[in-house]
This record gives structure tokens, sequence and C-alpha cells, in this order.
């Protein structure tokens, strides 16, 4: 019996202050891992989006010239932009 008096002493069932101190630091360290972790992930996503969008105003540039130079070369052949009526 003098076993089971020390295994149900508060010592023993009761956590320690320094034992939860101990448990918050890996769940504040695994805090910080997730926060570097998508940090770098918006990084990431940012440096995509803004090459996308570089793209994108590059080939819209190339479009509007392009249209440009087709209504330039019809307006030139056809002596006006604009159609006559055919009655």
């Amino acid at each position: 019996m003098a076993d089971d008096s020390k295994l149900s002493s508060p010592e023993k069932l009761s956590p320690q202050p320094e034992g939860e101190s101990f448990l918050s630091q890996p769940n504040s360290d695994a805090q910080g891992q997730l926060a570097a972790a998508v940090d770098d992930l918006l990084n990431e996503l940012q440096s995509k989006f803004d090459s996308v969008s570089t793209e994108m105003f590059g080939k819209l540039d190339e479009m509007t010239k392009r249209l440009d130079e087709l209504e330039a070369s019809l307006t030139t052949s056809s002596g006006s932009a604009t159609p006559t009526p055919s009655s």
C-alpha cells in the first residue's frame, strides 16, 4: 500500500511549471514554422503573379499595336474606316 500512496501523490499527477513552458515551446516553434511557410508561399505567389501580370500586359500591348496596324491598313486600303451602306 505504500506504493499506491506514491502514485497518487499530488506531485506526481500535477504538471510542473517547468513542464508547461517546455510544452508550450514546441507549439510556439510550430507556429513560427507555419508562419514562415505561409510567408514563403505568399512571396512565391506574389512573384508568380507579378511575372504573369507583366507577361499579360506585354501581350496586351502587342495586341494593341497589331490592331492599330490592322486599322491603319484597312483605312489606307479602303480609303475610309466606316463602311458605306449597300442600298
